[in-house]
């Protein structure tokens, strides 16, 4: 009885694929070995598709998943700026585009004074602005790297904590410099606008404290570069007109000296244009780096770099650059 039991026991943990043989002590319990028939190949056939079917539904699942994800990225915004790209650029093209391309070629008349000066002139020109090109994104890109927001910021992430006061030291003595040169002109010019229209009583001290306090301090209190982007399209616009204006008195030759223009006679003889033999090779002569000199702060406006970063709607690098 003991045994019939133990076999019992045996056939109830025995696999599902097929009985092994127990062998006791007086006997031994035979087990028939059973295995499934195959499935037929038709149903085999459509497992096999469905399989297949299901494995690229959720290929294509993922692929389609993968894709939003990429374009909500893509679309999802980066940073809290609110200017737009061409108000980025007519702030910009105005920060450089200044009063100070006007004595550009006072520049290359300091070493040369033949027509061919042009040339190096020309390629001295693209040169420094493509570098001041590269170092403009360069600022912004260590911005985006850093998360600074300021030049000095900037310095004090990227070189140190302890020499950050040189770039900031710079900024200000470079930007005082162009204040007071621009508050010469803009006091002579508003002088003689004044006097032409009745005013003459107006010194030029009461004109430049006149303009700086009604118009260019407002403007620098503002917290937003975007706001600026009427102003600096009518600078720009007026730079065009000016450059207009300087074509049509060349080609009309209405200063030209070996025949007399209409309107030579108005200009000193000291400042009236004179030519020479001294041409391309000028440039050779210590004398050309007064143009260089000209032309290092011609582009200069690195030091509102991190703002245009900051202040750039979805500021991402390839938007900046």
């Amino acid at each position: 009885m003991k045994y019939s039991i133990f076999s019992l026991f045996l056939l109830t943990i025995g696999g599902a694929e097929g009985f092994t043989t127990t062998t006791t002590p007086s006997f031994r319990i035979a087990r028939p070995v059973t295995t499934l028939a195959p499935l037929p190949s038709s149903i085999s056939s459509c497992q096999r598709k469905i399989s297949l079917k299901d494995a690229a539904s959720s290929s294509s699942s993922l692929c389609m998943s993968s894709e939003a994800a990429a374009e909500g990225d893509a679309e999802k915004e980066v940073g809290g700026g609110t200017a737009t790209i061409p108000n980025e650029i007519f702030n910009l093209v105005k920060g450089i585009v200044g009063a100070g391309v006007l004595s550009l070629p006072a520049g290359i008349a300091a070493y040369g004074n033949a027509p061919s000066a042009v040339i190096p002139a020309t390629i001295l020109i693209a040169l420094i602005g493509v570098i001041s090109g590269y170092g403009f994104s360069l600022i912004g890109r260590v911005c985006s790297y850093t998360g600074a927001t300021s030049y000095r910021d900037a310095w004090d992430k990227s070189v140190g904590p302890n020499s950050s006061w040189i770039p900031a030291a710079s900024c200000t003595f470079k930007t005082s410099c162009a204040i007071l040169a621009y508050s010469m002109i803009l006091a002579d010019t508003f002088q003689a606008l004044l006097t032409t229209v009745g005013f003459s009583t107006i010194t030029r001290s009461q004109s430049l404290f006149g303009v700086t306090g009604l118009f260019l301090l407002p403007l620098c209190l503002l917290k937003n570069l975007s706001s600026l982007a009427p102003f600096s399209l009518l600078g720009i616009i007026g730079m065009l007109y000016t450059a207009v204006a300087m074509a049509m008195r060349y080609l009309g030759k209405a200063y030209h000296v070996p025949t007399g223009g209409k309107f030579l006679a108005d200009v000193p003889a000291n400042l009236q244009p004179s030519f020479g033999t001294t041409g391309a090779t000028g440039v050779l002569q210590p004398s050309s780096f007064i143009l260089i000199s000209m032309l290092s702060t011609a582009y200069m406006a690195h030091f509102n770099a991190p703002k245009f970063y900051t202040e750039l709607k979805n500021n991402t690098l390839e938007r900046y650059n």
